[in-house]
């Protein structure tokens, strides 16, 4: 029986497994920390539909943290400007996986192109102004003007499914895979992993209140390791390396590696970003830096053992398009000395 609904369409009863089939594809091309927040709804698919297998669509960077995820059956690698061929391609592995259903995660142009392509009769995603197109079920993004983690908004989209989106579970324990020889990093409770960036300049603290941050850490006899990867934060870690005692692993590990490092470590450092959430998936303690974005909408997906520092400043949350004050003073009101403080209840 065709329970597809016409592309757009407000469907008010949930699919049936029938619908579902024996596969399912879930789309997330884009970026770290939207991607990590995925893994609570693949946490609660998984617990109510065990046997359906799980494919997940990605961007090439991403493809290596995917591979860990639990209950990932299959990883689908989609570049940002497919050709003809690659379309092609990606729909007949659609066919031969059988998926009957996908969930569009991000609802972004090019991944509700993806989501209509793939040819799947049952396609989930996003109310939007010019996207509604591509889904045959739609879920509002902003439902309540209350600040609503997206951890919660991504989990809603499996209502369709007859999924309560409450209550919402932790992250799912990431294997660890035993390492040796060079690759292997010895946990040592008195690391403390730095990232000395974010994703974008508005979250970016000054460089001389990380001087001053690291100066804090290895005076207290601790040992630093700086993480990152774009050439500015290279730069920044190649500034506080030819100071001070530490070691530098920016553009040096892959995203698994982070997460590995992390949790053999005693503390991590970082702003709001991609990096925060990969250590969030640990049980390492966090101290984390929020200036433009509000912890109730990107916060770690964790309550215990996280401090978070932020300025009360009336113009947040902002655009990050432009700051009314250049400087971006939300995050370089919050000190040093605040972040050190913060350190020192998890490590000495």
């Amino acid at each position: 029986m065709n329970h597809t609904r016409p592309a757009g369409a407000l469907a008010s009863s949930p699919l049936s497994l029938e619908d579902i089939g024996d596969c399912i594809l879930f789309a997330r091309p884009r970026l770290l920390g939207d991607i990590v927040f995925t893994l609570p709804a693949l946490e609660l698919f998984a617990r109510h539909f065990p046997r359906v297998k799980v494919a997940y669509l990605t961007e090439p960077p991403f493809v290596d943290l995917v591979r860990i995820f639990p209950h990932v059956h299959e990883v689908l690698v989609m570049d940002r400007r497919p050709g003809p061929v690659s379309l092609a391609a990606f729909r007949r592995r659609i066919r031969h996986l059988g998926c009957r259903v996908a969930v569009d995660f991000h609802s972004g142009p090019h991944s509700a192109l993806l989501t209509r392509i793939s040819g799947v009769p049952h396609r989930i995603g996003y109310r939007s102004r010019n996207r509604n197109w591509a889904y045959t079920r739609l879920t509002a993004r902003h439902p309540h003007r209350a600040p609503r983690h997206s951890v919660a908004n991504q989990v809603r989209l499996l209502e369709h499914l007859g999924i309560p989106h409450r209550p919402i579970p932790a992250y799912p324990r990431i294997p660890m895979k035993k390492q040796s020889g060079r690759n292997r990093i010895a946990f040592d409770p008195h690391r403390v992993v730095v990232h000395v960036g974010a994703g974008n300049r508005f979250r970016i603290w000054n460089e001389s209140h990380f001087h001053a941050l690291v100066k804090g850490l290895v005076d207290k006899g601790l040992h630093v390791a700086l993480t990152g990867h774009s050439p500015a934060e290279r730069t920044t870690a190649a500034g506080l390396a030819a100071r001070y005692p530490l070691d530098d692993l920016t553009g040096k590990l892959s995203m698994p590696s982070t997460i590995y490092l992390v949790a053999a470590s005693g503390l991590y450092i970082g702003a709001d970003s991609g990096p925060l959430h990969l250590a969030s998936l640990t049980e390492t303690p966090l101290v984390a830096l929020y200036g433009p974005s509000l912890p109730a909408v990107s916060g770690p997906w964790r309550n215990r053992n996280v401090t978070i520092l932020q300025t009360q400043l009336p113009c947040r949350p902002c655009s990050q398009r432009r700051c009314r004050y250049d400087t971006i003073r939300c995050m370089q009101e919050i000190t040093p000395h605040d972040v050190l403080q913060a350190a020192y209840q998890y490590i000495s």
